[in-house]
């Protein structure tokens, strides 16, 4: 037998590094295209272009490009550009917070989507199309809760699910399977699409989006059942106080022109009075105005406010530092005064903002007992995760509350996307929401996710509107939240599976 040279072993190596740079970059260009239009087109889905039938089809370019990939990290790589080019087109705001720091920003957000483009790629390299087609849905929402719930630069923001809310038929879904339910139907119909789009077999995809249509008729008589017995009170007046001047004669005085005696709640922006009410002597004269105000009127009060927090309360170095900086550690608090004018209790916001002096995160999602009712509060950014409403309705909250601050530069298009993940959130537990903001768009929000009343942006305004107080428990809060989990633990499997295969036998 004859033996290669040493020169031919080493030439060897050289051409197969050559053959496989090739391979992995064989029609990269159009991979790439396709990846970057699977984000433009899931952008316009959501606000301000709102194109949500855009979201059912996104998602099809990105799966045909992944399959195309021929090499698994670049796979990964065109995953990663499908979620910044999405916030390029959805999050483009902003660069009005962070400038050019927003490319990292964009980075970051859209780092998780490269594992589903690693766990795809690999997918369809092993799997049957029964697999691809059921698990391809699972990766994509195990993904999406590290995303959005699983590491320390979560960002609830871009779920696929927050996009069918201005459709009143499709919103129907949210009590029955909540936002991250909605999520996993939409990349199931996109798997289903490519499927036959490539595999030219139409029986499997059309049977999963049969699965779909069922569900969707399923929800809508879930809906029509509901209708009839929503809230076991009748209607109360409540009053949305939008103001960023953040001075209390002016919050004052836009309450007073509002108000009447049938206003039973009036709620208040996030760090409405950035003072600490509580434990300053000079803050505490605010305090007692705010009190005779609530006496007079007769009114529950909720309010944004600041509250000190020990030296060593926990909490990450990042947040640690923009505090100390700022004079020391607080809680963002909402505090609750009643209609005697008494403090019936304070609510400390759980998710401050990341890269933020936004406060200490507090612990607790217990609801608060007012004449007004159970109040489950939850402040701006906290109402974006999906676990914050749920504890506080399975706590017994039978309304929620939510004081936020949307910064008036921040632009229409932020506030749009914040009401509207709102609006989500409160279908999916069904309760009324009251939600007053800094600069807008404050609402009150319906059970079924509609805006009762709503301010313009950028003005400012007291909005009334009815709400109930209402005790239905849906099957998303008796037992659906937990799907991203379940998805998490298969795909972990999955991967466990992998690796087990990979280890050389003896």
């Amino acid at each position: 037998m004859a033996m290669d040279s040493p020169a031919q072993q080493e030439v060897a190596p050289q051409t197969e590094t050559r053959l496989a740079r090739r391979l992995m970059t064989k029609d990269a260009w159009v991979n790439i295209v396709l990846a970057i239009l699977s984000g433009v087109l899931a952008g316009l889905a959501f606000s301000p272009f709102e194109l949500w039938p855009l979201a059912w089809i996104a998602l099809v370019p990105l799966l045909i490009a992944l399959r195309r990939a021929s090499a698994l990290r670049f796979a990964g790589y065109l995953a990663l550009l499908f979620g910044m080019s999405l916030c390029a087109v959805s999050l483009s705001w902003m660069t009005a917070i962070f400038g050019p720091l927003v490319i990292g920003i964009f980075f970051l957000a859209s780092l998780p989507w490269l594992l589903f483009g690693l766990a795809y790629r690999t997918l369809i390299d092993r799997s049957p199309l029964w697999a691809v087609m059921l698990l391809a849905p699972v990766f994509w929402l195990a993904v999406e809760w590290i995303r959005c719930e699983g590491w320390y630069f979560r960002f609830s923001w871009l779920q696929l699910g927050f996009t069918i809310i201005p459709n009143a038929h499709l919103s129907s879904l949210y009590p029955l399977i909540g936002v991250y339910g909605i999520t996993f139907l939409i990349v199931l119909v996109n798997v289903a699409l490519v499927l036959l789009l490539t595999r030219r077999d139409w029986r499997p995809p059309v049977a999963m989006i049969g699965v779909v249509g069922i569900l969707l008729i399923v929800s809508l008589a879930y809906r029509a059942e509901r209708s009839g017995v929503r809230h076991h009170s009748p209607s109360s007046n409540g009053l949305i106080v939008q103001n960023e001047s953040g001075t209390l004669d002016d919050l004052l005085q836009s309450t007073r022109m509002a108000i009447t005696p049938a206003t039973r709640l009036v709620v208040w922006p996030e760090y409405a009075l950035p003072e600490y009410l509580l434990e300053e002597r000079l803050a505490q004269r605010d305090l007692q105005d705010i009190q005779a105000f609530a006496r007079v009127h007769r009114c529950t009060l909720v309010l944004g406010a600041k509250k000190h927090a020990p030296n060593n309360a926990p909490c990450d170095w990042l947040r640690r530092r923009g505090m100390k900086m700022e004079g020391g550690l607080f809680y963002n608090i909402a505090l609750v005064i009643g209609p005697d004018g008494k403090v019936l209790g304070d609510y400390a916001k759980t998710h401050p903002i990341q890269f933020f002096a936004d406060g200490v995160p507090g612990r607790s999602y217990k609801p608060i007992d007012t004449p007004a009712g159970r109040l489950g509060i939850a402040i701006c950014y906290d109402m974006d995760y999906a676990h914050t409403a749920l504890r506080l309705v399975r706590n017994g909250a039978d309304v929620l509350v939510a004081p936020t601050y949307d910064a008036l530069n921040w632009g229409a298009t932020q506030h749009r996307q914040h009401t509207r993940m709102a609006q989500a959130r409160a279908a999916e537990v069904s309760r009324f929401m009251l939600r007053a903001t800094s600069s807008g768009i404050s609402q009150i929000v319906a059970p079924d996710g509609r805006a009762l009343a709503s301010s313009p942006f950028g003005e400012s305004a007291a909005t009334a509107g009815p709400f109930a107080l209402m005790t239905i428990i849906t099957p998303y809060v008796r037992f659906m939240w937990l799907l991203p989990y379940l998805c998490l633990g298969i795909s972990l499997l999955w991967v466990l599976s992998l690796i087990i295969r990979r280890r050389p036998t003896k």
